[in-house]
């Protein structure tokens, strides 16, 4: 059976709290931090569908 966490959305990127330059920097460093979630859990799903064959 597929790992619920496999079948989970990513969210969507964050917005920035306000246009100042650290406020986009940090939504900035938060959507890297989703993607390497999302990269990894995307890896995960091929390798467990790679070794049900």
């Amino acid at each position: 059976m597929l790992p619920a966490e496999y079948v989970t959305r990513c969210p969507p990127p964050p917005a920035p709290a306000s246009p100042s330059a650290d406020d986009v920097a940090l939504a900035l460093k938060k959507t890297y931090d989703q993607y390497g979630t999302c990269a990894g859990r995307l890896i995960n799903l091929v390798d467990w569908m790679t070794r049900k064959k």
